[in-house]
């Protein structure tokens, strides 16, 4: 059995910190200067063309080994349903004549690539469309990057006879995830449809649609006001993919307040030169 972690639209992925056993006898010792990040990264977290039917571009994926051992990997495109957009896009079951689907158009190379401890690896990724009208539509996939590793013998020595072992063998796995909006589609027809607070769970939610035809890319955040003291501040920004006509529930945690009134302003930008969606709503903390 292989078990693998996924990570998905994340730029630094997978890292620990490995340091020196000396340093529960030095007293000198420095966490912060001493130790070496360890670990395995891909960017970028997202790969986005704007390309009109007829046309094609490259674009690169970097993987960066800084383990201490060769990683090899295996490289390939996934399509998923809109509805997977989140955790599920990797098992996505997706009809071969899915409108929606780029992985038709895309091609990377290389399909397999191993990395020497402190090296780097470029991933092409071209992006052709055919031409036609019928194709000058938004489209997705997901480009799936598992590790690859050989399975070893299974070795139980007290082990009673007919006994049954289970040997799962750990590895790693990255998803990013390709957009294609071409010129003519309106990507940015996102609203706030929907704003609300569970005080006791600490969290607001935000419900944005996508009412275009193309792939909206937002930014959202709140902003909080004591409305007894005065004082401002700001949750920090996070981002979201709206795919065409897809609704989803944007959830922000609240810090830690102290007791009193508030009031809370929501922001919803999705690229518009003129306008962001807003929404407010007051709030008390017991």
């Amino acid at each position: 059995m292989r078990g693998v972690i996924h990570i998905f639209g994340l730029g630094i992925i997978f890292s620990f910190l490995l340091a020196s056993n000396s340093f529960g006898q030095d007293p000198n010792f420095e966490p912060f200067k001493d130790t070496v990040p360890k670990g395995v990264s891909v960017s970028p977290p997202t790969v986005r063309f704007n390309l009109k039917p007829g046309t094609s571009q490259s674009k690169n994926i970097k993987i960066t080994n800084d383990t201490d051992f060769p990683k090899t990997f295996q490289i390939k495109a996934q399509d998923y349903l809109a509805e997977d957009i989140n955790r599920e896009a990797q098992t996505s079951i997706v009809p071969e004549d899915y409108k929606y689907g780029l992985k038709k158009w895309l091609y990377v190379t290389p399909s397999l690539v191993t990395i020497q401890p402190g090296q780097k690896a470029n991933i092409n990724v071209l992006l052709d469309v055919p031409a036609g009208d019928e194709f000058a539509h938004a489209a997705w996939s997901l480009i799936i990057i598992d590790e690859v590793k050989d399975r070893q013998e299974l070795n139980i020595p007290t082990a009673a006879s007919g006994a049954v072992g289970l040997g799962i063998l750990p590895s790693m796995g990255f998803g990013i995830f390709v957009y294609q909006n071409p010129p003519n589609v309106k990507n940015n027809a996102v609203e706030l449809t929907g704003y609300a607070i569970d005080a006791a769970k600490k969290k607001i939610t935000m419900k944005a649609s996508n009412k275009g035809d193309g792939i909206g890319f937002c930014t959202y955040y709140v902003e909080l006001l004591n409305m007894a003291t005065g004082e401002t501040f700001k949750i920090p920004v996070k981002t979201a993919t709206l795919l065409p006509g897809s609704t989803r529930e944007l959830l922000i945690e609240l810090p830690a307040l102290s007791s009193g009134s508030y009031n809370a302003l929501g922001v919803l930008d999705f690229g518009s030169k003129e306008y962001v969606e807003t929404a407010e709503l007051d709030f008390a903390i017991p």
